[in-house]
């Protein structure tokens, strides 16, 4: 790393990525886009998709009822646009991370450091898995999304053995699927007792135990003198201002 470069570890941040819907509409209709669905995320995470009105997210953004049907004809069109843009700032974010050229353990650590951020941070994936736990018609694209982040980590980790740098006897597939599942219970656990250690923290405690259990000597050798346990946990600034932008102040 040369002065002045990013760390390896740091930390991606989600950017708007509804490209295809933006398409053909000026600045201000897209900037008025992303204030309804920035607003109806808040109110998914908040209280829920079933106890969320169209007349609260209007109000929550100063915007009228024309304005959101133009761009959303029902409440379940606007649940879909959230948790389309759950997955297609994740694309995003996915891209950015593979252009670092990492080794794939570390591809796995800012993976789910990325993902893990979003959780306890962005506005717009804590309303949209909300729309997905609670909406019966999303319930397949809720198991994508899960599957999707398995499958991720089951790659990575076979790409990390395949370089020779996993034991010889790690499962890629069972260690992808006890660490979703780790990073699941304590999101649930951070959640249920807020004064505790946050999901970040807890993750990091658990992949301190896991990767010299799991990697090479020479591999974890590196990654320890690297800083990496002494990156800087999320915060929920960045996560915000990345979802203002693209929201302009109306005339």
């Amino acid at each position: 790393m040369t002065p002045g470069e990013p760390a390896w570890f740091t930390l991606p941040v989600p950017r708007w990525s509804d490209g295809a819907a933006l398409a053909g509409l000026q600045a201000r209709a897209g900037a008025t886009r992303h204030e309804l669905i920035l607003a109806a995320a808040r109110r998914f995470a908040c209280q829920g998709y079933h106890a969320t009105s169209l007349v609260q997210v209007v109000e929550d953004c100063g915007r009228t009822k024309g304005a959101l049907f133009f761009h959303f004809g029902s409440k379940s069109a606007l649940g879909w646009a959230v948790v389309g843009e759950v997955h297609a700032s994740w694309e995003d974010i996915a891209e950015r991370i593979a252009a670092r050229h990492l080794d794939p353990l570390q591809t796995l650590l800012v993976v789910y450091d990325a993902q893990i951020g979003r959780l306890m941070y962005d506005p717009v994936v804590q309303g949209g898995l909300r729309v997905m736990r609670e909406d019966p018609g999303m319930q397949a694209d809720r198991n994508t999304w899960v599957e999707g982040w398995r499958a991720e980590s089951e790659v990575l980790l076979a790409r990390a053995r395949a370089d020779g740098l996993l034991t010889a006897d790690t499962d890629p597939a069972a260690v992808s699927t006890t660490l979703l599942s780790t990073v699941v219970g304590h999101h649930y656990l951070a959640e249920a007792q807020p004064d505790g250690p946050t999901t970040w923290e807890r993750m990091t405690t658990t992949w301190r135990g896991l990767l010299p259990a799991i990697a090479v000597r020479p591999w974890v050798t590196r990654w320890s003198d690297s800083g990496w346990s002494h990156r800087p946990a999320p915060t929920a600034e960045p996560y915000e201002r990345a979802r203002r932008e693209g929201v302009s102040d109306r005339v």
